[in-house]
């Protein structure tokens, strides 16, 4: 019960590219689960996780700012629906490589989200609006 709280004081309190960061690692580890999970051919938990991970990449989605972000923003958005259509694909035929491979982009998007947030200082002020994806579960 302590580390919830300790992750919703973060959630509250992050800056919005903190929240960025941190829905690409809790994508991973989802992703990663689910992976476990057919493995061990647990088929309504690996459902439950890769559904998930769509809420996730959703959250991601919806938070572009289209106006502000140019063709990165476009670029983006065609990524994060690609990986949407990709995990819906994996989960009804149950594929562990098309979640490999949608799990590999959001590793790479990670590393590339925390290098931009070290060389602008994560200065970004938080916002009063944020997302209603919960992070705890």
């Amino acid at each position: 019960m302590k580390e919830n709280t300790y992750l919703e004081k973060m959630v509250m309190t992050a800056s919005p590219a903190k929240l960025v960061q941190m829905l690409y690692e809790k994508a991973v580890e989802v992703l990663k689960e689910a992976e476990n999970l057919l493995a061990d051919k647990k088929f309504v938990e690996f459902n439950e996780k890769v559904t998930r991970a769509q809420d996730i990449i959703t959250e991601l989605n919806l938070s572009l700012d289209m106006e502000k972000g140019g063709t990165i923003a476009q670029n983006l958005r065609a990524l994060y629906n690609y990986m949407f259509q990709r995990l819906v694909e994996g989960n009804v035929k149950k594929d562990v490589e098309k979640i490999k491979e949608v799990r590999g982009m959001l590793e790479e998007l990670l590393e590339v989200w925390k290098e931009a947030m070290k060389k602008a200082g994560n200065v970004t002020p938080p916002e009063k609006k944020q997302g209603g994806l919960n992070l705890m579960g």
